[in-house]
């Protein structure tokens, strides 16, 4: 058995803004991703070894929050051009399904990452014209390297989607095309018996 501890530190991707209801000046706006909060994640798995090589599966929790800004571009209606920020929270169940090769004190491993997203919220409801076709099964690409002392693991695991960011949501029936895959980098802890 192998037991998993990460955190991903936050991060504010850049230049990913795009213009929203370009046909209904009115209701113009830009939106952007602000923040991807700091994301922790605790799992459990099961670790096969054919020396030098090792197959490992895992089941590990993960809470990812984004915080989006909404600029409104029509001054009229007494509205500001103060940016508004609005959150959105996946609580997901990850599934990282791993090759990877023990080279003394290191290892080195890659592999499939199929997602489930059990929950979701967000306060983009708020907005008119919002809704979502969100998929309850994603999937994405890990790749990782750690240092091994005993039966304890430290090291870093980086883990990019394939979806683009924010591709689940819509305004007014038209699906949001931004440019950038959610990635994300993790501190890990891991221990095996």
């Amino acid at each position: 058995m192998v037991y998993t501890m990460g955190i991903s530190p936050q991060q504010s991707p850049e230049g990913h803004y795009i213009f929203v209801n370009r046909s209904l000046p009115k209701e113009e706006f830009t939106f952007d991703i602000a923040q991807v909060k700091a994301s922790y994640l605790i799992g459990a798995g099961t670790k096969y070894n054919i020396a030098p090589f090792y197959f490992m599966g895992e089941v590990q929790y993960n809470k990812r929050e984004y915080v989006y800004d909404v600029q409104y571009t029509y001054p009229g209606f007494g509205r500001t051009e103060d940016i508004q920020q609005y959150r959105e929270s996946m609580h997901m169940i990850n599934i990282p399904l791993s090759i990877g090769v023990d080279i003394g004190v290191m290892e080195v491993y890659s592999g499939f990452l199929p997602q489930i997203v059990l929950s979701q919220q967000s306060e983009l409801e708020k907005v008119n014209g919002y809704s979502q076709k969100l998929n309850s099964v994603r999937f994405g690409w890990h790749s990782g390297v750690a240092a091994k002392v005993a039966n304890v693991r430290i090291g870093l695991n980086w883990q990019m989607d394939f979806n683009n960011y924010a591709d689940h949501i819509y305004f007014n029936n038209e699906n949001l095309v931004m440019l950038g895959r959610p990635s994300r980098l993790y501190g890990m802890l891991s221990y095996a018996f």
